[in-house]
């Protein structure tokens, strides 16, 4: 389903005076003074918490923002300011306070009045947050979300009636139709109209982009009405199709051992999930802090709805909030979403360079957990840090898990275990995890790529090798370190001007890998090409290869004339997990 983000526009371009959207982190060195720093202006640190969000660190942009309206409180502007950053950053009752004075003068972006709202729904005031509804200049989306919640607000109130009618009369555009459908169900099931809550519920499931909710949502319905049998078998139909989903098989795992009712949602649970679709379908499509915004509102409603918590945090980290990010991460509810979680926080640290924490974290979690897919990440981990050994056994272990459960072997696994064996100098058990890759997903690039680089240079099945790597670079034409595996080959098999062509293309879409920068090196050197060979084995020098390539550049400088060389690779695989 496709979300008209266009709409959103104006208020985006609003938000990013107050935080600028450039991926990087407080993490890059610079430094920023302190906001209690004494004599400091209010301009001093509305220039400071604009600086602050250019470089994404949220928390000291709320500070500084929080700083320069504390100094002048009757600024609009800066109670504006103040209220995006803190909610970014998650300084609720900062954004409760600053969001009462800016949606008291004027609100340009109209989302003071929304968050206030979902605060007063949160805290079971109705009529304060029907109040705050209550205005004809929200704009598209805003007026969406703020039907959806005024519908709460009444239900809440006592008007459920009111509600139920109002939201069967309400029309919108095609892309909120799924949206106001699961909404409907929603306000059905809260009023206790089973038959039409059922109906509704599933067509939601047949036009919702977020089938896993909606079943969710329905199953749940089910079970409280005693039908756990029905819900049993609308999870094994999801199942089916995603035998993975963990929330859905541990759902299924309650249903079917305990026979548990599920309590009755409240008012403010319930709204939650009516704008948590819209709320997560701007979030899957546009990188932008109003994404993170709009999450924000459903996490104020039900701090404890998973599904909310992990997309929140997934947004921050989309949009370079990565400290916020894994406060994010961390605050994620017990359940199954906690461990996919857990791995995305691991994941951002290591992107970050926080690669020890990162190991250890993984290393906890796989022992604690006991999971596959915490396993899995462990293993990726050691495999990116050089600890190929250990990285290949906990494939060897996911592989069993897999077979055990009947499941039909992914083939990433055998191909990052032959990754760890050609690593460790074990070629036949390598080869053999290649060979198993490809025949569970024939057209996959990056082990086409590996293998068939892999038996050039040992001279081994030619013909067969050349039409891999050749195939790899057809299905993906547009990757320099396969473009590059090609060159190399021409290169080992003495096809000089071939492969100078090839690298070529491979360092014009690499520029900065060392290794092709290398091979292009030696290519040029063996047609004649000197000057330009020497031009880019210092330019791969200062590329920071790593030590074999440090060794073999500079003796290359100091005159060493190239010869074919082993098996050195620039593969992305086996570099990034």
């Amino acid at each position: 389903m496709k979300f008209p983000v266009f709409l959103l526009v104006s208020v985006t371009a609003l938000m990013l005076a107050a935080c600028q959207t450039t991926a990087a982190d407080s993490s890059n060195g610079l430094v920023i003074a302190d906001a209690e720093d004494e004599g400091v202006s209010s301009y001093g640190a509305f220039l400071a918490g604009r600086f602050a969000g250019t470089v994404r660190d949220a928390d000291s942009a709320a500070d500084y923002y929080a700083t320069a309206w504390g100094l002048e409180p009757e600024s609009a502007l800066l109670a504006e300011r103040t209220f995006l950053s803190a909610v970014l950053s998650g300084h609720e009752e900062t954004a409760i306070e600053a969001a009462r004075v800016s949606a008291g003068a004027g609100d340009e972006t109209r989302l003071a009045r929304l968050f206030l709202a979902a605060d007063a729904i949160a805290d079971r005031r109705y009529n304060a947050a029907s109040a705050w509804l209550d205005s004809d200049q929200l704009g598209p989306f805003n007026a969406f979300m703020a039907e959806l919640m005024s519908d709460w607000a009444r239900a809440g109130s006592g008007d459920i009636e009111g509600a139920v009618s109002r939201a069967q009369a309400a029309s919108v555009p095609g892309y909120a139709a799924a949206f106001l459908t699961q909404h409907r169900a929603l306000l059905a099931d809260y009023a206790g109209e089973t038959t039409n809550a059922d109906a509704a519920y599933q067509v939601a499931i047949s036009e919702s982009p977020f089938t896993r909710v909606a079943v969710a949502l329905y199953g749940d319905f089910l079970l409280r009405q005693r039908r756990h049998d029905d819900a049993i078998a609308l999870y094994d139909q999801y199942l089916r199709q995603n035998p993975i989903e963990r929330s859905i098989t541990e759902a299924r795992r309650i249903a079917a051992e305990t026979r548990r009712i599920p309590r009755r949602m409240t008012v403010s649970e319930a709204a939650a999930r009516s704008i948590f679709g819209p709320s997560a379908a701007l979030a899957s499509q546009a990188d932008i802090d109003l994404s993170v915004v709009y999450l924000r509102l459903t996490t104020r409603l039900d701090p404890d709805y998973a599904p909310a918590a992990v997309l929140l945090a997934g947004a921050l980290e989309n949009t370079g909030l990565t400290a916020a990010a894994i406060d994010a991460y961390n605050a994620v509810p017990e359940g199954p979403f906690r461990l996919p979680a857990d791995i995305d926080r691991i994941w951002l640290r290591a992107t970050l360079g926080d690669l020890d924490t990162a190991l250890e974290e993984a290393r906890a979690l796989s022992e604690d957990s006991g999971a596959v897919e915490a396993q899995l990440v462990y293993a990726d981990l050691l495999r990116s840090s050089g600890q190929y050994s250990l990285a290949a056994e906990l494939y060897s272990r996911a592989l069993e898990v897999r077979e055990a459960q009947g499941l039909v072997p992914d083939w990433r696994y055998y191909y990052f275990r032959a990754i760890c064996y050609e690593q460790t100098g074990q070629w036949t058990q390598a080869e053999a995890d290649f060979q198993s890759a490809l025949l569970i997903s024939p057209n996959e690039a990056e082990v086409l790529n590996y293998l068939g680089y892999m038996w050039v240079v040992r001279d081994e099945n030619i013909a067969e090798a050349f039409d891999m790597i050749e195939r790899a670079a057809a299905i993906t034409p547009e990757q320099g370190h396969i473009i590059d595996s090609l060159g190399w080959a021409h290169y080992v098999r003495g096809n000089y001007e071939l492969a100078v062509q090839y690298l070529e293309r491979a360092v014009e879409l690499s520029p900065e890998a060392p290794t092709i920068n290398y091979h292009l090196g030696d290519a040029y050197w063996q047609v004649g090409r000197h000057l330009e060979a020497r031009f880019q084995w210092e330019r791969a020098l200062g590329l920071d290869p790593d030590e074999d390539e440090r060794t073999g550049l500079m003796a290359r400088l100091a005159g060493e004339t190239p010869e074919v060389p082993d098996t050195r690779v620039a593969d992305a695989a086996s570099e990034t997990p």
